[in-house]
């Protein structure tokens, strides 16, 4: 993730975190206006999991959340189908585009600015 950071710094004020109990804390901090998540922090579904917990706290409910991975599309259906999917605003397949990495996280910012 610390390409996608300095890719991220050329446009955006970024926090990061190495897991999602340090994004929590960072989270009581700031309210970020947006959130890019990989799936595979300390553990294989942590993301996800980040994800879920953010989602179901109406302090962080309404946060765009960026989902990067590399896990392929079958564990994505599969994480559907099973109800373990977490609804994000935006999926991304790793390594990115940075270009479009980059319109995709402003597009999520206005568009919440926009709500």
């Amino acid at each position: 993730m610390d390409a996608v950071a300095a890719v991220l710094q050329t446009r955006f004020d970024v926090l990061t975190a190495a897991d999602g109990e340090e994004a929590l804390e960072r989270l009581a901090e700031r309210r970020p206006s947006a959130i890019v998540l990989d799936i595979m922090m300390t553990y294989q579904s942590e993301g996800y999991d980040l994800a879920s917990t953010l989602k179901k706290n109406p302090e962080t409910a309404t946060i765009p959340i960026l989902i990067l991975t590399g896990v392929d599309k079958t564990f994505e259906l599969r994480s559907r189908m099973d109800g373990s999917w977490v609804e994000v605003d935006h999926f991304m397949a790793k390594p990115p585009d940075f270009q479009k990495l980059l319109d995709a996280l402003q597009r999520l910012i206005d568009s919440a600015g926009d709500a």
